[in-house]
């Protein structure tokens, strides 16, 4: 945050061979079923990691990750410490900091009224794409508008303020922060299709 894989996209999760894959699990261990109880494992880390983190998507982003690795070792790189979980913790790492910088954009977008945010080579958003933003967020339900604004409110580097201001907005809702990012998620996608079908027309 696909989820637009929040910079990791969920295509992205689906492109790695099976060689990749029986690589992965061969590297974990030799015995198959000792390699599928330590791909659960690492991947319930890796979810819990993302949640930790805020992610809308963490199982997403897990995957993302797994498949990065998946892709490494086929291309040679090998997993020599006795726990893989610290390799797949640094591949997650940076696929957290390509979340970060999508939603930085995606936070300076909004603040411009400018959903989705423009590619990172553009400087100004389109007045196409800005006109596209209005009405979508006027067709969206009072709640939903509120929801998505209130919950983007704020700068990028304000980690703890960002964190409070999601967090009053869980407890106003009367639900918990997994189900907040779930629901705020959904008004996004339909925000960016709506946005996507105006620009088309």
């Amino acid at each position: 945050m696909s989820q637009r894989g929040e910079g990791a996209s969920r295509t992205e999760s689906l492109r790695v061979t099976p060689e990749a894959f029986e690589a992965l699990l061969r590297q974990l261990s030799p015995d198959r079923e000792r390699a599928g109880e330590l791909y659960e494992a690492i991947r319930h880390k890796l979810v819990r990691l993302f949640e930790w983190r805020g992610c809308t998507s963490p199982e997403d982003l897990a995957d993302v990750t797994f498949n990065r690795v998946a892709r490494r070792l086929e291309e040679g790189v090998e997993l020599r410490a006795p726990d893989p979980y610290g390799y797949f913790c640094g591949v997650a790492h940076l696929v957290y900091k390509e979340v970060l910088r999508k939603a930085a954009r995606e936070h300076s977008a909004l603040a411009r009224g400018d959903w989705p945010p423009p590619a990172a080579e553009e400087d100004e958003p389109s007045d196409a794409r800005l006109e596209c933003l209005r009405r979508c967020l006027a067709k969206l339900p009072p709640d939903q508008r509120d929801l998505v604004l209130r919950y983007h409110h704020g700068n990028s580097d304000q980690g703890e303020n960002n964190i409070r201001n999601r967090q009053q907005l869980a407890r106003e809702a009367g639900i918990p922060m997994n189900a907040l990012r779930i629901r705020v998620h959904r008004v996004r996608r339909k925000l960016e299709t709506c946005v996507h079908a105006c620009l088309s027309r």
